[in-house]
């Protein structure tokens, strides 16, 4: 972006601006009224696809973005594709525009929200006294985006510190407290981090304030406090979907997964197209048993997340999951042959041992001899939760017994075992080997106490 000295015709015109609008008049209006602040590089865009891909050739200054965007689309959709594929730099300005007086009820809730929004009709003086605003402010903040792309917090904290008693940091004054928590997230001190969201909320009850509070204590494992925040902020503020998926989070890391489906269903329902959503829901679904909505909900990501590099080898693994888990072999063999050599390559150390591990569940014969050459290296890897989930469930048909218990010993040693628990403890049982489960479940809840933490109440300390 620019030098920004004078907010006038020279400066605009060295901004690249993209209009994107699924109407040709509505297109050709808001050229025009940036051409009247004296933009020269304005490119259009009829619609979500054609934006994504304009943005990933040539990144713009500014973004002017309605709001409807035609096909089921929304530009509320576009801005959040572009922030999970970190297409739109911290200096960008995205403005959405909208005839809808209602998406002011909208915008104050949600996390991630468009710089600013004009409702039309509005004249070019209108627009520019908004662009200038947002600007301005971008040029307050960019030595802290710049700290935070290198990782700087030292720089980042500075910055901050030094930027909140100005006259210009006051009119920013939340921002830099939101930011100053999120630092702090960022460099793992999630107790420094929920003294600043309390210092925020005692000033005024943000939506996104009480979530960043749930986040920072979830860094501190104090998961029924986060739930109890995230369960009144989804009833304040039902069009905040993204704390829907906090709670949901929250909800399948406490092991409670029927609360989860439901939560995320809800929010899915109203953002159809929205797929980080949509995986979400399918992980809840499966954890909760519902294998159809997870097959459904996986179906619709790999069919339709038309986004380039969207559809991952993790998203196919998790079709072919669901497939099994619901005893439909044939069409879960088909999506695994779906998993290419090509696509196979660019996979990380947990996918290619969860396609192995659902190869050999679905095929154990065919595959003992390829597994007994893995398993070594297998249990001495520290694999995420759903990979080891994937081989204990291999293991399992194999009729490897020690595999099975070595997974399940590393998954009691994680804080992820509340989330498993009950899918790990009906495998055991279905094997007959509820008394080797109850002994891991022992051993590990001993070795918590003896180190001093919580003992998850999914996982006491005797009996099942």
């Amino acid at each position: 972006m620019a030098a920004l000295t004078e907010l006038g015709p020279d400066f605009y015109r060295a901004l690249r601006f993209l209009v994107v609008d699924d109407q040709p008049a509505a297109r050709q209006g808001l050229r025009i009224c940036a051409q009247t602040m004296g933009a020269f590089l304005v490119e259009f865009s009829a619609g979500y696809q054609d934006a994504i891909a304009r943005i990933r050739r040539a990144p713009p200054d500014v973004i002017l973005c309605d709001y409807q965007l035609g096909g089921e689309r929304s530009g509320q959709q576009l801005l959040e594709e572009l922030r999970r594929f970190d297409m739109l730099a911290d200096e960008a300005v995205f403005i959405m525009v909208t005839a809808e007086q209602a998406y002011e009820q909208v915008v104050a809730v949600v996390e991630l929200a468009p710089d600013d929004y004009i409702i039309k009709p509005f004249s070019p003086e209108r627009l520019k006294l908004r662009l200038d605003r947002v600007l301005r402010r971008k040029r307050f903040f960019q030595p802290l985006y710049v700290a935070k792309r290198a990782a700087d917090f030292p720089a980042a904290e500075r910055f901050l510190d030094e930027s909140r008693d100005t006259d210009e940091g006051q009119l920013h004054r939340f921002e830099l407290m939101r930011q100053q928590a999120e630092v702090q997230i960022l460099k793992g001190d999630a107790e420094a981090a929920e003294r600043v969201f309390d210092e925020i909320l005692a000033a005024h009850a943000f939506p996104w304030a009480r979530a960043g509070k749930a986040r920072a204590l979830v860094g501190q494992n104090r998961l029924q406090e986060a739930r109890e925040i995230m369960d009144q902020v989804v009833i304040d503020a039902p069009m905040y979907f993204g704390g829907h998926d906090l709670k949901t989070q929250i909800c399948m890391d406490m092991g409670d997964h029927a609360e989860a489906q439901r939560t995320v269903e809800e929010a899915s329902r109203k953002t159809e197209r929205n797929y980080v959503r949509k995986r979400l829901l399918a992980d809840a679904a499966l954890l909760n048993g519902d294998t159809e909505t997870a097959i459904e909900a996986m179906a619709d990501v790999v069919r339709n997340d038309s986004t380039p590099g969207a559809v991952t080898v993790a998203d196919r693994l998790m079709l072919v999951r669901s497939l099994v888990e619901a005893g439909t072999l044939v069409e879960a063999e088909r999506a695994l042959d779906e998993i290419t050599p090509q696509r196979l390559e660019t996979a990380g150390l947990d996918e290619r041992a969860s396609w192995q591990a659902l190869r050999a569940l679905m095929k154990p014969d065919a595959e003992r001899a390829r597994v007994a050459g893995l398993r070594n290296a297998w249990m001495a890897t520290p694999f995420d939760a759903q990979t080891r989930l994937d081989i204990v469930r291999a293991a399992m048909a194999l009729g490897d017994r020690e595999l099975a218990t070595a997974m399940t010993h590393a998954l009691f040693a994680s804080d992820e075992i509340r989330r498993v628990f009950k899918v790990v403890r009906d495998l055991f049982e279905a094997q007959g080997m509820s008394p080797v489960f109850r002994e891991l479940q022992r051993r590990a809840a001993l070795q918590k106490i003896s180190h001093g933490d919580d003992v998850p109440p999914e996982a006491p300390l005797q009996g099942v």
